[in-house]
């Protein structure tokens, strides 16, 4: 019952952060994409992830949620990526990571930048809520 309750309230934080959750990266900025408590936000430019992170951090938090900094990590798949060991988004300090893990797949810098270089950059951060 715990897990549906939890399903049914991050499933409104989503609607809640207003960002739309049709079509892909390739046709817009934003896109996020959710399982349980396992939250991808990619981006196309820097500015759209703070800025998405932002609204997805202030409508958990209205509904009782919080992001879990410690399991969130920051992969950023850009040809000129700076490696820096973090990612700062207002008072979150998020682990720069070079692969991860999501829903069971692994996802690695090299793999990513292999596939989407003739489409530009792309900014990951995978956002755990508890």
């Amino acid at each position: 019952m715990a897990c549906l309750l939890f399903n049914l309230a991050l499933e409104k934080v989503i609607r809640n952060v207003g960002i739309q959750t049709s079509g892909t990266i390739f046709y817009k900025s934003v896109q996020l994409l959710a399982y349980a408590g396992d939250i991808d936000i990619i981006a196309r430019l820097r500015a759209a992830l703070k800025e998405a992170f932002l609204l997805l951090e202030r409508a958990a938090r209205e509904m009782g949620l919080k992001i879990n900094e410690e399991k969130t990590k920051y992969l950023n798949t850009s040809v000129n990526r700076n490696h820096h060991k973090y990612f700062t988004i207002g008072n979150f300090n998020f682990e720069a990571v070079q692969s991860c893990t999501y829903l069971g797949s692994f996802v690695n810098v090299t793999t990513i930048i292999q596939r989407i270089l003739r489409r530009g950059s792309y900014w990951l951060t995978k956002v755990f809520v508890d």
